[in-house]
């Protein structure tokens, strides 16, 4: 079989919800509700300002270095803190335990304000968790997507994008994700004010940024891989070439083709991916104009540089479910106009033309609804709503030429 590669490359808050996400046309398609929360979080429309109060100055002092294996110190490091917020139902306040999170997001030079994540501890009178009975109700952790750097601008290697931009952006292309019947992580576009418990004041974001976080940035939740996994009763497979396996993961993914091989030599049996799960995936990333990730197909694609990267893959009732997440370096979120054209999908032993053509009749239906989404990132953000707007009329150009 012939290698299909994605090539990575080195290279206030958007309020909208999607409340009836379509569903896949063929019936071997999962839910994209598959693995969702029903924390409250993700359906209300309240515009809510969250106050997270943490020493910022301790935290980013553990940053981990990109692509290197994290020392325990700097894995296990939490920070403790507050997330305190009102809503229609009264005022909140919940200790917290903070960490980053991220690869190459995480260097100062990239995001100065990285990526964290929030984990919610038990209540020792109770024994329950301390989010129970609020918007977070029945979540244990939580991702938060920040706006990476408060100076307008972008970080100089990959351009990422500064200035509070990047969270409407990268949230509305979880919700595409959704709408268009691909599993995923779920996202609540909203806006943190931050205040550093060791200065009181507002933290400042080291150089080469040096601003000073003191009013409210946009940035949003995003539901993680243990929410995920908890929601869909299953279990997380890792890619069996991973570069820093945890021991307590099962690595075993090769490729897609294999993964019914994969799944017998670990004791599980699982039915054959649909190749339309996969062509979706290939198509959604062009779409959105991300390059960032890397999916095996088959073992002949030994040139990849490992079989996973910015791809989850959960095993849940008999299946492999393959999906794809962290859009911050996509051409939608840095609202450039590359287009780099069409995923090949020349290999007749894995695409087979009808289920291309499916998937093709899929994303025509859709347009309408995909750019309804972006004509709500409009009322925040006109100039990346304008330039998402060319890139998904060059998609479809392109899809139009190859598929009449």
């Amino acid at each position: 079989m012939k290698k299909y590669l994605i090539n990575w490359v080195t290279f206030v808050a958007l309020a909208i919800w999607f409340s009836s996400p379509a569903q896949a046309q063929d019936s071997a398609s999962l839910s994209p509700a598959i693995g969702h929360s029903k924390a409250p979080l993700f359906s209300t429309k309240e515009k809510i300002i969250f106050n997270l109060n943490t020493n910022f100055t301790d935290l980013w002092k553990h940053r981990a270095i990109a692509n290197r294996e994290v020392p325990e110190d700097i894995r296990d490091f939490e920070a403790p803190g507050r997330l305190a917020w009102t809503d229609s139902t009264g005022k909140h306040d919940l200790p917290v335990k903070v960490q980053l999170r991220g690869n190459t997001s995480q260097s100062a030079s990239e995001c100065p304000f990285p990526k964290m994540s929030l984990s919610f501890e038990k209540d020792q009178a109770s024994g329950e968790r301390v989010s129970k009975g609020t918007l977070f109700d029945g979540l244990s952790s939580i991702g938060i997507g920040t706006h990476c750097g408060g100076k307008p601008g972008a970080s100089l290697r990959f351009r990422r994008v500064w200035g509070g931009l990047s969270p409407h952006r990268e949230a509305l292309i979880y919700k595409v994700q959704e709408y268009l019947s691909i599993p995923g992580f779920q996202v609540s576009p909203t806006s943190f004010r931050y205040i550093d418990t060791s200065t009181g004041r507002g933290p400042v974001e080291p150089q080469p940024s040096g601003f000073a976080v003191n009013q409210p940035m946009p940035g949003f939740f995003l539901e993680d891989i243990k929410t995920f996994v908890k929601q869909a009763d299953g279990k997380e497979i890792r890619a069996a070439d991973a570069p820093f396996p945890d021991s307590d993961k099962p690595y075993i993914f090769t490729s897609i083709t294999d993964a019914p091989k994969d799944a017998r030599a670990a004791g599980s049996t699982i039915e054959p991916i649909d190749a339309k799960s996969i062509i979706r995936i290939m198509f959604f990333q062009a779409l959105v104009g991300n390059r960032d990730w890397i999916i095996r197909i088959s073992p002949d694609d030994l040139s990849a540089s490992r079989g996973l990267w910015n791809m989850k893959v959960v095993e849940a009732n008999g299946k492999w479910i393959v999906f794809p997440y962290d859009y911050d370096l996509a051409g939608w979120v840095k609202a450039e106009n590359f287009f780099s054209g069409l995923p090949g999908l020349a290999d007749g032993d894995f695409y087979k033309p009808a289920d291309i053509s499916q998937v093709v009749a899929e994303l025509k239906q859709k347009r309408p609804g995909i750019e309804a989404l972006v004509d709500e990132l409009a009322r925040e953000d006109r100039d990346g709503a304008d330039r998402i707007k060319e890139h998904i009329k060059a998609f479809y150009n392109a899809l139009d030429r190859r598929f009449h």
